[in-house]
């Protein structure tokens, strides 16, 4: 804990944690998560249990997060995005009082339901 000039107390978040609150929030929205299989999440994923990658730098009062997110196919993207917007900012104002966030999604796969051959006739 640090001293400020009044000889107040001052405390520190470190950016470790907003990205954890922000890839769990994130996370928290419908259809959104990340691979949940594959070595080193190199082969096809399996799943969208796990947790969305998010990256965090504190400016200030400003923070800017940039979340790496797999949607279940076929959510409809621009709608999905803002929800986890709003959910990302409302979660890192509840927990830690930020004044002002950024959130900028990479969509990087979408994870479609596995087919079977019986769905994949053409009729």
């Amino acid at each position: 804990m640090a001293i400020d000039n009044n000889g107040a107390g001052l405390t520190t978040v470190d950016t470790q944690v907003y990205s954890k609150i922000a890839a769990k929030a994130a996370s928290k929205v419908p259809g959104v998560g990340a691979s949940s299989g594959g070595l080193l999440h190199l082969s096809k994923p399996d799943g969208i249990e796990g947790k969305p990658e998010a990256t965090v730098e504190v400016l200030g009062s400003t923070v800017a997060v940039a979340l790496k997110v797999g949607i279940r196919y076929p959510l409809n993207i621009p709608r999905t995005c803002d929800a986890i917007r709003r959910q990302v900012i409302d979660e890192l104002t509840k927990y830690l009082g930020v004044a002002s966030v950024q959130v900028d999604i990479q969509v990087a796969w979408l994870h479609a339901k596995p087919s079977t051959a019986r769905e994949r006739v053409l009729r």
